[in-house]
């Protein structure tokens, strides 16, 4: 695995705190980011798989348990391990389900990882949710967790809806629709602003009303 850091000096973080007043407030407040890259592509969809719909701290106890458990994530091992032995780990049934549909896949080649260097998010999103229990939110994790994009936009994402509402001091969480309005002049880093979002609330940075950043 490797780490992208973003910080105040990087040419990148400073278009985006040039481009809006409340963004500029936030990233000056947090300062660094980073983004952790599984570069392996299987196990990192394995992990946002698991991921679904639970919070980011029991997704990691499971995920370690995991990883504990096999010395190889892979889409072999995956697909001949007994159902119950990964239900054993905190999968629930129709998760163990979505990953032995992932590894089916892959065994068979309908998937084919290094082909996805060449397409665009769109066309990867197209070919992954094919799978049963793949949707956009697993796919676009996988974008910026191991494709390493920086310009994915998850729309649907709680956490980036959650910020938004607190900076622009909205009444309700945004749709998606409005995600993607907010996020217009910031689309080729979205994911940078998306790991700031992030980080706010990993740092607990939005228990404070958001004029008291200022």
């Amino acid at each position: 695995m490797k780490i992208k850091k973003y910080g105040l000096n990087n040419k990148k973080v400073q278009f985006l705190i040039q481009s809006d007043e409340k963004l500029a407030v936030l990233i000056k407040n947090i300062k660094t980011c980073s983004i952790t890259i599984e570069e392996d592509d299987f196990k990192c969809l394995i992990k946002y798989i698991i991921g679904q719909q639970i919070s980011d701290k029991t997704r990691e106890v499971i995920w370690q348990k995991l990883n504990e458990k096999y010395d190889r994530i892979t889409p072999e091992v995956m697909y001949k391990t007994n159902d119950d032995e990964l239900k054993s780990l905190g999968i629930c049934r129709q998760k163990v389900n979505y990953i032995k549909n992932l590894s089916f896949a892959i065994l068979n080649k309908e998937i084919n990882f290094k082909e996805f260097k060449k397409l665009t998010n769109e066309e990867i999103i197209k070919k992954l949710v094919k799978i049963k229990g793949i949707g956009n939110w697993t796919v676009e994790m996988y974008l910026i967790f191991s494709m390493s994009r920086e310009n994915v936009l998850s729309k649907g994402d709680n956490t980036i809806q959650r910020v938004l509402k607190w900076m622009y001091n909205l009444e309700e969480l945004p749709s998606k629709k409005e995600v993607e309005q907010y996020f217009n002049k910031w689309l080729d880093y979205s994911t940078i602003v998306s790991a700031y979002f992030w980080e706010a609330i990993a740092k607990n940075i939005m228990i404070k009303d958001f004029n008291e950043l200022k």
